[in-house]
């Protein structure tokens, strides 16, 4: 696979994640409600978004582009991903509430799906200058050197993440039985507020799992092809293999905590 894609998508994720970082030090950040009350978006999302879409149409004519801020559904953009050929699919500012709070947790996510498979990708962490990136095939680097999961095979020592569903109140609460569950049988968990951050944060072994039942194609378009390649086990909340429908969520854990969320996980 031609590597430009890769380094397309790590230069470009960096760029928008450098203005990210600068952007509300010299503007005025407009937050506004997207869809519900507890769903947020900035002016700094859009701008983003935007110079990711110019960066990659410039560099990809040929190539369809797809963004959280475009407001299409989960079932629109799984049709999308699995037929064309190459489609880029980003999250400029995954985080918005951290950010919005001037919390480090945030990033941006810029990944390359063909065929319904994601084949290369870059997450950034701007507050952190951390760039993970990834392509099918050639193993995931954090800043230039392999990064692998942690060795962790015993859920009672896992230090675990998960985020609540933005735009969904009554996921919420199906999410709050899962939360304490987990709580009860793993060493440890947070909420952090960024899928892109906790993908990352797992794929380099810092911690264990990660969950999260409302996450969208844009979320983890990137994620899941740096999981993989890093070595992480990638599925749904349930320990089906994953798709971008996203229909029964996203899990993904070092290798030997595979299939321990299942039980857990279940209704």
């Amino acid at each position: 696979m031609n590597d430009g894609f890769v380094r397309a998508a790590g230069e470009i994720a960096r760029e928008a994640g450098q203005f990210l970082k600068h952007f509300s030090d010299h503007h005025r950040l407009a937050v506004e409600h997207k869809g519900n009350d507890f769903d947020f978006v900035t002016n700094a999302d859009r701008e983003s978004q935007r110079l990711i879409a110019e960066r990659l149409k410039a560099a990809f004519p040929d190539h369809r582009f797809v963004g959280e801020e475009d407001g299409l559904d989960d079932a629109a953009v799984a049709d999308i991903l699995s037929g064309d050929e190459y489609c880029w699919v980003c999250d400029p500012l995954d985080g918005t509430v951290n950010y919005i709070h001037h919390l480090g947790l945030y990033a941006v996510s810029v990944g390359l799906v063909r065929r319904g498979r994601a084949v290369a990708g870059a997450i950034y962490l701007p507050e952190w200058d951390e760039l993970f990136t990834a392509q099918r095939g050639c193993g995931a680097l954090l800043n230039g050197r392999p990064v692998k999961p942690s060795s962790c095979d015993d859920l009672r020592h896992a230090f675990v993440t998960a985020d609540m569903a933005a735009a969904n109140v009554e996921m919420r609460g199906v999410n709050m039985d899962r939360i304490k569950r987990v709580i009860m049988a793993a060493g440890g968990l947070r909420i952090e507020g960024s899928a892109c951050v906790c993908i990352a944060q797992t794929a380099c072994g810092r911690q264990d799992a990660y969950w999260n039942l409302g996450l969208h194609a844009w979320d983890v378009a990137a994620g899941a092809v740096i999981l993989e390649e890093a070595g992480c086990a990638v599925s749904t909340v349930f320990g089906d293999p994953f798709t971008f429908d996203m229909k029964d969520g996203f899990l993904c854990a070092a290798p030997g905590l595979k299939g321990a969320f299942a039980g857990l996980m279940r209704p």
